[in-house]
């Protein structure tokens, strides 16, 4: 068994659309209020959440709804392949560029999301640093096997959790340093 990871380092984007029920929007409403501040702007304060109290959204790392997030197609960005602990391939996300070539060199699949902000409260963020480590346990590897998976929103170009023979990998871990945050509501 051997044990493939794809390490992501970079620059990340995340754009959160928070979802919630009715009672817990309501309460969020209310400790907002207490702040004095919309709750666009509460979603971005450590202290609302520690007033919120609710275990379902304990932080705005963790706000509940849908979430589109990948490593930024930026120059700050590389792509390690490590099989059994030895790294095999280093990559930039340039590299998976491959409208200029005859034959493609990696297995990509694009994704292009084209609808607007429907609306909602939103969450953006970036962050640079060590974005994700995915991981998967295989009998055998083969490079071609191993699928990219891009998405396409608005003019940002999103390297999201790869796949390998249509298997997931897990996500292990991350460490990264927030360098921006903006939050704003679509009405």
């Amino acid at each position: 068994m051997q044990n493939l990871k794809i390490n992501l380092h970079g620059e990340s984007w995340t754009l959160k659309k928070f979802e919630c029920s009715a009672d817990d929007l309501n309460e969020c409403l209310k400790v907002a209020s207490r702040m004095k501040v919309s709750l666009a702007e509460a979603l971005l304060d450590p202290f609302f959440y520690y007033n919120l109290k609710i275990n379902t959204i304990p932080s705005v790392e963790h706000l509940p709804g849908n979430i589109i997030s990948g490593l930024l197609n930026s120059p700050k960005n590389q792509i390690e392949i490590v099989l059994d602990g030895k790294k095999i391939k280093k990559l930039h996300f340039k590299d998976l560029n491959q409208e200029l070539l005859l034959f493609p060199l990696y297995n990509i699949h694009k994704t292009e999301i084209i609808e607007n902000y429907s609306p909602g409260m939103y969450v953006e963020q970036k962050a640079i640093g060590f974005i994700a480590s995915y991981e998967i346990k295989l009998d055998s590897f083969d490079i071609e096997n191993l699928q990219f998976n891009l998405l396409q929103f608005k003019d940002k170009q999103l390297l999201q959790q790869p796949t390998y023979q249509n298997k997931n990998f897990r996500f292990r871990k991350k460490e990264t340093l927030l360098i921006y945050q903006n939050s704003f509501e679509i009405l």
